[in-house]
């Protein structure tokens, strides 16, 4: 049995899922909207138009079917192979093997006929006038419509509920979508504004992009290109201050004339950072034949300048260094999104 509650669950997961396409690629969303208007096509239209009255909507007449009718219409159906229910007739009817297919199909075929007549009659209100029920036609083209497979109502009323959804959000948020089934003028009128829409888009989006590499560039210069290679090196900063933090209480751990030998200190230095150090070796990819003793070297002291740079900063530039990191990472991302978005941009067809 469907519940209301589940029906209502299911079509509110679906909107959130639209939604978030919406918060994530507006072109996206306004791609599959112009798709979503296509699928739910003028003869689906026509049909639910066909079945709707003054006081209740086509959309709340499927959802009754969904809610009531379809899970009767369901359980006929599996009647038709169910063994007991055919032991049944047999006994009861005292009918032959030959005989019972066929009287099975004839009672569950008059019982659909019954509950879909009781169905369409609890739909619409029955006001006489002349004899005559003014709700005749919708009556007759809901039958129609429900007299299909399953599977076919379910698809018309997917389509309808993902139009209903779209235009939905594209009305909220003033997007522009096309509408196939709309007449030849409106269509250009609705792309017209689609390209006046994406004009405005583009000129924010390069304006952005001018500010973005302005900061990148203002960034990379900053304690002599710091930031820079610590994020080509992919390093977190948080596992190199904590093994500055190791170096330094090893350190405090000396006595004073060895805390002042700078070979006793770079031992200790050594020491801390030994397993960081293999860790970005093994990280880089090199051949085989290409890994030498000259090669391990260059790549350690590479490392170590590195290292030493940032452990020689002062508390307040390590936490600049943190904001700057930061701020480097999520400029590049954007800076990446948008450049993502302008490209497929082209790819969308209106």
């Amino acid at each position: 049995m469907y519940k209301y509650n589940d029906i209502i669950d299911r079509e509110q997961a679906r909107r959130q899922q639209i939604l978030n396409i919406y918060l994530t690629n507006i072109e996206e969303f306004r791609i599959k909207a112009t798709k979503a208007y296509n699928d739910f096509c003028q003869k689906e239209r026509s049909t639910l138009e066909g079945i709707k009255t003054n006081n209740i909507s086509s959309y709340s007449i499927l959802s009754a079917w969904e809610q009531n009718l379809l899970p009767i219409q369901q359980s006929l159906i599996n009647k038709r192979s169910d063994n007991l229910f055919a032991k049944i007739l047999i006994r009861n009817l005292s009918l032959n093997n030959d005989e019972l297919q066929s009287k099975i199909d004839q009672i569950i075929s008059e019982r659909e006929s019954e509950i879909l007549n009781n169905f369409t009659s609890q739909i619409y209100t029955h006001q006489e006038n002349k004899n005559h029920n003014i709700y005749a036609k919708q009556s007759h083209n809901l039958k129609i419509l429900l007299s299909q497979p399953e599977s076919a109502v379910k698809q018309i009323k997917d389509h309808q509920i993902d139009y209903f959804l779209y235009k939905e959000i594209a009305m909220q948020n003033n997007i522009n979508v096309v509408d196939l089934q709309n007449s030849l003028w409106k269509r250009v009128v609705v792309k017209r504004r689609i390209n006046s829409e994406r004009k405005k888009t583009i000129k924010s989006e390069n304006e952005r992009l001018i500010f973005i590499n302005n900061r990148l560039n203002a960034l990379s210069t900053i304690n002599g290109g710091l930031v820079t290679e610590i994020i080509e090196n992919n390093w977190d900063l948080i596992t190199i201050y904590s093994l500055r933090n190791q170096y330094e209480k090893k350190i405090g751990k000396l006595s004073e004339s060895e805390s002042k030998n700078a070979i006793k200190r770079l031992e200790v230095f050594d020491t801390e950072t030994q397993k960081f150090k293999i860790e970005q070796i093994e990280k880089i990819n090199i051949s085989a034949d290409q890994v030498n003793l000259e090669t391990t070297r260059l790549l350690t002291k590479n490392i170590d300048n590195l290292m030493l740079r940032i452990f020689d900063l002062t508390n307040m530039q390590k936490n600049q260094l943190l904001l700057y990191s930061k701020e480097f990472r999520e400029l590049t991302k954007e800076k990446i999104d948008i450049n993502i978005l302008q490209n497929n941009r082209f790819n969308f067809e209106i």
